[in-house]
Parts: structure tokens; sequence; C-alpha cells
């Protein structure tokens, strides 16, 4: 598995995103409602995306690594959501991963 892809560490970053320290130094902070939205479940990816999210829909209760390869969030409206390491790191937009990177914000 690329270090890229693997996760050393999951914080909270204020109250409304997930920080990810990957195993090759990069950090990304991940806002909860870009998460949600990109849950691949065949009931999240068949509804409305422009749709309105609950305030619950957006608050993680529960974030944990499952192997090295998925990451399981639990929200508190009841949705599950599975992610693969991959599709979570796809989410980051720093500058760095926009396609920036002489204006990068981490050292990676």
């Amino acid at each position: 598995m690329a270090d890229s892809t693997r996760i050393a560490r999951l914080k909270e970053v204020g109250r409304y995103a997930l920080g990810v320290e990957w195993a090759d130094k990069h950090d990304s902070i991940l806002p909860h409602r870009v998460i949600r939205r990109a849950c691949p479940c065949d009931a999240c990816t068949a509804g409305d995306a422009t749709a309105a999210l609950s305030p619950a829909a957006e608050q993680p209760v529960r974030v944990e690594v499952l192997g090295e390869q998925s990451v399981f969030l639990r929200w508190a409206d009841g949705h599950e959501t599975v992610m693969l390491t991959e599709e979570l790191r796809a989410l980051c937009r720093c500058a760095y991963c926009a396609g920036e990177p002489e204006n990068p914000i981490s050292g990676r």
C-alpha cells in the first residue's frame, strides 16, 4: 500500500472538519460536509446531490480506520459511510492536491 493512501492519524479539526495525517507526511483537512456528500453508498449516490443536508447528517459521531484501506464513519443522523482511503485522499483540496504545488499549505 502506498504511503499516500495510508492513514497515520485522524483528528478532529474544529467542529466541522476531519484532519487526516497521511503516512507520506501530507495533511488534509476535510470538511464533514464534503465527506458526507462523497458517501459512495447506493442511497447517497441515487439521491439529489444538491439537496440540503440536516446538521445531524454532517456531524460524525464515530470515525475509525478499518484495516489499512478503508474508513468507517457513523453520522449523527444514523447513516453509515465506508470509504476507501484513496477515496478519502482524493477529497483533499489543498493547493498541492489541487494542482498548485508551488503554493502548498502542508510540507507535501
